[in-house]
């Protein structure tokens, strides 16, 4: 009986011991999962800040081409975070939760490409010269669909092959600005301001008068059920030979 009791006693141990289960990127979000976005963006502090710190990675700069800089991971959850952050005072976590379940669960990956002094020189650097100026320039335009390949793998199947996921949509925004750091984002963003048009040469042009892009934000839209809480990679892979691997633990993101 003594040693039958010891077993227990030592088999509740080992489980008491064993590290705790980190939050998954499981969908759909409990309604408990949903309150607890709601209140970390209602906080809207430096904690709030922190938490976004594990969703994106800075990136080395290249010896030349083209700077993948960073790349974020935007779940449902962190979706309803910006939501509420931005409509603090005269949103509701009853709102947040009607809002939450109202929209299909999606993944978005921002990926920032900034142009650079062998790449996309001519964007980055030229004055108020003037279009006509530049038309004679043998330096060819930089064309995001023509120069990368950017998506997301992961390792599944019983083998862990590697597959490559397609996403719904790429979307193409011109950026403007070159610091790293979290960008606050929820889907509405994208809108107008986004270029989904697949052979669409020209959607780095879209500035007017004297400010001109440095770059591009790229941002890749799944839909979260097709994604694995698992390990993935996002993949950037460029025409003059880089291949930029960034690796995230979705099963350790909310």
């Amino acid at each position: 009986m003594r040693s039958q009791l010891t077993s227990v006693c030592a088999l509740a141990l080992s489980v008491l011991l064993l590290p705790a289960p980190s939050f998954s990127m499981d969908t759909p979000l409990s309604e408990e999962a949903v309150r607890d976005a709601y209140f970390l963006g209602q906080h809207n502090n430096q904690s709030t800040l922190s938490f976004f710190s594990q969703y994106v990675k800075t990136l080395p700069v290249p010896d030349k081409g083209a700077y993948i800089s960073e790349v974020e991971v935007y779940t449902p959850y962190v979706q309803i975070i910006e939501t509420s952050r931005r409509r603090s005072g005269s949103y509701s976590a009853q709102q947040a939760e009607q809002d939450y379940r109202h929209n299909h669960d999606k993944l978005y990956i921002r990926i920032r490409i900034n142009f650079t002094d062998t790449y996309g020189a001519l964007e980055l650097f030229r004055s108020a010269k003037g279009d006509k100026q530049l038309s004679g320039s043998d330096q060819p335009l930089p064309d995001f669909y023509r120069d990368f390949r950017v998506g997301l793998s992961q390792r599944s199947g019983p083998d862990r092959e590697e597959q490559w996921i397609e996403p719904l949509h790429i979307l193409l925004q011109p950026s403007y600005v070159q610091n790293s750091s979290h960008f606050p984002f929820i889907p509405e963003d994208l809108g107008l301001a986004s270029y989904a048009a697949a052979n669409d040469a020209n959607a780095y042009s879209s500035a007017t008068g004297y400010l001109y892009p440095t770059g591009w934000q790229a941002w890749l839209v799944y839909d979260a059920s097709d994604v694995a809480s698992d390990d993935a990679t996002v993949e950037v892979i460029t025409t003059d030979g880089q291949h930029v691997s960034v690796p995230f633990d979705l099963s350790r993101l909310r």
